[in-house]
């Protein structure tokens, strides 16, 4: 059986588009092994009619996150206009949460969950012309609507499932760049997350389950991705949660003599009880730390359900710049943020000396405690929208004021005069004995700097207007 497997073309609104490895392509691909499988990266090779036309597929799979909707929808749209006969599915966080979203026409089964196991069991027996109706976690499209089959809960050994088809993407691979431009490899060393944060859908995908790859399989698997990548990234909410796991891995990199940078996420208590763990880590590669701030507030962490407090914060953020750790902290704006809110976080980012702060509109995406206890509030429901720099709620400013504000908050954060301010300070404190003249390790040197802020400069006018073309209901 001819499959072919498709990242949808990116968003329009999008502002800072992702450009990683279609990792969740590349496992399914796996699953599929013994077939003739393609994968087309439509964020990078947009001829869908061409592709088609030379593969000729039997089977075209779609993967949607909740601002994907529209787009892949699309796609599939189109291979059913080229060949009605083409069997066409859906899977990934979407289309596990809202299904109906996809009850199509052009869209003959719907996949829920983590599909790695479901997929095989499925091209098997389409292959061998059985009835898909008995296979888990899956919906079918009918004219009557979606016919559920049984829901199982993944309960797979990770360590069984096949590595990533890489060699399906290898022809994409100098696309898959960070905003700095490093080439990156995404791999997996945990799926699910013990925690419950009412913004977040990850615990929920995996039916409340935290699972672990053993260490000797992750390294293994980062040993052969390293030679290809400049960066390898972690592609898991919580890689660090088990410290006795994370030690026995920063082990297995000396044994191993693996020097190689990386990137993982990390929740700030962690970083706080644990800085030894740190040090290890830094000596073994670790370029920077992806941090879940959230907030400057008690309240609104406890209003998350975060699990944090923000002293807590404060004191992973001081142990990160104690030991000279690249962090990229991720900072909530809430659309009911008053102008003296804005003003706070800034200040906030000040005081904590945070040179690469993404702040993100709080966005309560479908299967999310946050999506269930607002779902009736929303002032957007174009799913295009569902971006995390549009306000999908309603705003306690004017829409206007709102994105202007937060339009600043970048520009600000970025700013030259940021810049010399850091600098001046420095050298003061350099001349006076009190440190170093040495930047910090997130410090953005000038000169990346000045490119950042011609190419944002763009972007920074979109944000501004973005309420003029907003679909509000």
């Amino acid at each position: 059986m001819r499959i072919l497997l498709i990242k949808p073309p990116l968003n329009k609104n999008l502002l800072a588009p992702n450009h990683d490895e279609p990792l969740e392509l590349e496992y399914v691909a796996a699953a599929a092994s013994g077939h003739d499988v393609e994968i087309l990266d439509m964020r990078i090779e947009k001829n869908l009619w061409r592709k088609l036309d030379r593969f000729q597929p039997d089977l075209v799979g779609v993967t949607a996150f909740t601002c994907d909707v529209r787009a892949a929808s699309a796609v599939l749209q189109e291979v059913r206009k080229f060949d009605p006969l083409i069997k066409t599915v859906v899977g990934g966080h979407h289309a596990t949460i809202l299904p109906g979203d996809f009850a199509r026409p052009f869209v003959d089964v719907i996949f829920q969950g983590m599909a790695d196991e479901s997929f095989k069991q499925f091209v098997e027996i389409l292959a061998g012309g059985g009835d898909v109706g008995e296979i888990p976690n899956i919906a079918l499209v009918g004219e009557k609507g979606l016919r559920f089959t049984e829901r199982r809960p993944f309960a797979g050994d990770l360590d069984r499932l096949p590595l990533p088809a890489r060699h399906l993407t290898s022809h994409y691979r100098k696309h898959y760049r960070d905003s700095v431009g490093n080439v990156t490899g995404l791999i997996v060393s945990s799926r699910g997350c013990p925690y419950r944060c009412t913004f977040c859908a990850c615990w929920k995908i995996m039916d409340g389950k935290y699972l672990t790859r053993s260490v000797e399989a992750v390294v293994d698997e980062f040993a052969a991705l390293a030679a290809g990548v400049d960066l390898v990234c972690f592609a898991a909410d919580n890689t660090l949660q088990d410290t006795g796991r994370a030690w026995r891995l920063v082990q297995m990199f000396r044994d191993r003599g693996i020097r190689k940078r990386f990137m993982m996420y990390a929740r700030t208590d962690m970083i706080a009880g644990h800085p030894d763990l740190l040090v290890a880590l830094k000596e073994v590669g670790l370029d920077y730390l992806l941090v879940g701030i959230e907030s400057f507030r008690d309240e609104d962490l406890k209003k998350l359900n975060k699990k944090v407090a923000a002293e807590t914060n404060i004191a992973a953020l001081r142990i990160l710049r104690e030991l000279d750790i690249s962090v990229s902290p991720h900072l909530i704006v809430d659309p009911d943020f008053s102008r003296d809110d804005f003003r706070q976080l800034y200040n906030y980012v000040l005081k904590m000396d945070l040179f690469r702060p993404v702040y993100t509109v709080l966005t309560p995406l479908p299967g999310t405690t946050l999506y269930e206890e607002n779902h009736e509030r929303l002032a957007i429901r174009d799913y295009d929208f569902f971006d995390f720099t549009h306000s999908v709620l309603p705003t306690r400013l004017s829409r206007r004021d709102f994105y202007r504000q937060y339009a600043s908050l970048y520009n600000k954060s970025y700013s030259f005069r940021r810049y010399f301010r850091w600098r001046w300070r420095t050298l003061s404190d350099f001349l006076r004995g009190k440190k170093h003249f040495a930047p910090p390790a997130d410090r953005i040197p000038f000169l990346l700097l000045a490119f950042l802020r011609i190419f944002a400069l763009r972007l920074y006018l979109k944000v501004r207007h973005r309420y003029k073309i907003e679909p509000l209901v």
